[in-house]
């Protein structure tokens, strides 16, 4: 863990409970595809991102907690999992550590989703200073400022979903999703997600996302066969 400057601890909304977990050996597993929608009103939203590394001219554009495709009114950044999995294929972290990057005062990607134990590379994009600030309980908050092309290694060993914000740029903030096995993906701009190798049985399957909230669904995987699954945010 890199030094601290000082923090001010936060209790985030959501935190995600220690389960035990098996690993063994999947040959004959099945894969869940599907997409995550939004139905409600687009006229206000932040619309079809290019991708999770390009950023519109300025910083002032809407925030992208609410970001749906015009093509499908698919939702991006959403995070699917399987959460009552017992066992299944190795909890492997990445060699290559996942990147979050600060550009035009804007986390990039908004939302990473990793497995516990996992190390993320922070950095700072940008000419100016920035502040790296984790509101977390059940790993280790740290604030750490960040000059222009620095970078710091952070790792999460504990299962939880954490925010990181500036406490320079207060608009400026992203989301951390720690995971407790290796069943889950993040939704593209088109809403899109595919999980895989799983072993067969009836599961739970869950969609996170920060504005809307949780959806869940049961869903029952068959040896070598591919389930097709829609969740649907509609407004109130």
């Amino acid at each position: 863990m890199s030094g601290f400057v000082g923090w001010n601890v936060i209790f985030p909304k959501y935190i995600l409970a220690d389960k035990d977990y098996t690993e063994v050996e999947v040959t004959d597993g099945g894969a869940i595809i599907g997409n995550v929608k939004y139905m409600g009103d687009l006229a206000t939203l932040s619309l079809n991102l290019s991708g999770n590394w390009e950023l519109p001219e300025t910083s002032t554009t809407a925030p992208e907690k609410l970001v749906v495709s015009r093509i499908n009114n698919g939702l991006k950044y959403a995070v699917v999992s399987i959460t009552d999995i017992t066992k299944g294929k190795k909890r492997a972290t990445p060699t290559i550590h996942p990147i979050i990057d600060q550009q035009k005062n804007t986390y990039i990607p908004h939302v990473v989703a990793i497995l516990a134990g996992t190390t993320i590379d922070i950095l700072n994009g940008d000419e100016e200073l920035h502040t790296v600030h984790t509101c977390s309980v059940k790993n280790q908050p740290f604030n750490l400022g960040t000059t222009y092309k620095q970078r710091i290694s952070e790792k999460f060993d504990s299962p939880e979903i954490i925010k990181l914000t500036c406490d320079i740029h207060k608009k400026t903030y992203a989301w951390i999703v720690i995971l407790d096995n290796p069943y889950f993906d993040t939704t593209d701009k088109n809403g899109y997600f595919e999980i895989c190798d799983i072993p067969p049985g009836t599961y739970k399957l869950q969609v996170w996302h920060e504005e809307l909230g949780k959806l869940e669904k049961e869903v029952t995987i068959h040896p070598k066969e591919t389930s097709n699954i829609e969740f649907v945010y509609s407004p109130n």
